[in-house]
């Protein structure tokens, strides 16, 4: 029997639409077996993952296909990857892969940091430089400490007193104080003997030295410490509101937790509490949504103040990619969405959030990865 050739096209179109919808991955399907004993999230397309072979671990760099671009090897960790490029240790030097698995920088430093605006702090023979993704110096190693690059400048020590640099190596601000961080919105926290204040890039000190601790400025806001008090001075040394607080953390997404007598809430940008002081736990917004505890058991909180996902998980992680890995009974983990609805069963030993589109789960001792659609 024959079809007619319309009809024959129609049936064709249809079933090649049904073998590609077929292929696609929904939520929760496994893409990535498991069969890692460690296993880190995905960044830029790629994840770093351990064997265990004869009883020694094997180190590797998996695309979001599995397949193997780096390794594994013996001897050797890979950390998170920044600007394209990734420390790895071998032995006991460190040099950098890119996405690819390639060896671009091969490893020479005792120690190193994470690429920043292009450039990456490393020590050789007892002394901090910096070099560029080609691995040529761009400052030569003389530094007894050195920071990332913020701003245009980066803050280093030399002989026990911190000052700042730029690209080249030139001083800015010549090396005087006890310590430093690094220029965000072109202020910087420094300590003299008075304590911790603010300068600008003309090394004018714009907020006096008067406090305990003090964190970089972001979203016009700074953390400073006296004593037992917390609290957020905005760019001209001002405070924020005159509620002090036990301890803070950084605003993300305009809200920031704050602690009083071990009490979590959070407070707005303008020093107002949306949520006062009253949970036992509080982590940071991600995606509009506030992670919390009461009673040994973990919700979700919006921006509002309102708890969307009441109390009800012996476990959870903050949201990425618009779903969260939870637990009720700490045996067994799957996702939910925003609304609460669980969108992945929990079948889970264990399991980590979605980055790249793929979660780290675990299963049996085991590590693999799921798709996030």
């Amino acid at each position: 029997m024959s079809f007619p050739l319309p009809r024959f096209s129609a049936f064709l179109a249809g079933l090649l639409l049904f073998l590609s919808q077929s292929s696609m991955a929904d939520p929760g399907d496994l893409l990535i077996n498991y069969e890692y004993d460690a296993a880190n999230s995905f960044n830029q397309g790629v994840a770093a993952v351990i064997k265990v072979e004869k009883g020694r671990p094997q180190t590797g760099l998996i695309n979001r296909e599995g397949e193997m671009l780096f390794g594994p090897e013996p001897n050797t960790e890979i950390h998170d990857f920044n600007d394209g490029l990734a420390p790895v240790l071998k032995d006991i030097r460190w040099g950098f892969i890119n996405t690819r698995g390639e060896k671009v920088i091969d490893p020479q430093f005792s120690k190193v940091m994470h690429f920043h605006n292009a450039l990456a702090a490393v020590m050789k023979d007892g002394h901090w430089g910096y070099i560029n993704q080609a691995g040529d110096w761009q400052i030569p190693p003389r530094f007894t400490q050195a920071g990332h690059f913020h701003d245009g400048l980066a803050s280093v020590n030399l002989d026990g007193l911190w000052g700042y640099v730029n690209k080249q190596g030139d001083w800015i601000i010549k090396a005087q104080y006890q310590d430093a961080r690094m220029f965000s919105q072109e202020l910087a926290a420094v300590e003299n003997e008075q304590g911790w204040g603010y300068i600008n890039k003309e090394n004018q000190l714009v907020i006096a030295a008067q406090f305990e601790r003090a964190l970089d400025f972001s979203d016009g806001l700074a953390i400073v410490n006296q004593g037992q008090d917390w609290w957020f001075i905005k760019a001209d040394g001002s405070a924020l509101s005159d509620k002090r607080y036990d301890k803070v953390l950084p605003f993300r997404e305009g809200l920031a937790v704050v602690v009083k007598q071990g009490r979590y809430g959070y407070i707005n940008t303008k020093g107002d509490e949306v949520i006062t002081p009253s949970m036992d736990n509080a982590w940071s917004f991600n995606e509009g949504m506030g992670r919390i505890e009461m009673d040994a058991r973990v919700g979700y909180v919006n921006k509002s103040g309102k708890m969307v996902i009441p109390p009800q998980f012996k476990w959870g992680h903050s949201f990425t990619e618009g779903l969260a890995a939870v637990t009720i009974d700490y045996w067994k983990y799957g996702y939910i969405n925003k609304d609460g609805v669980m969108m992945i069963e929990p079948r889970f030993d264990d399991a980590q959030p979605f980055h790249d589109g793929m979660a780290r789960v675990q299963s049996q001792g085991r590590w693999g990865y799921i798709s996030r659609d």
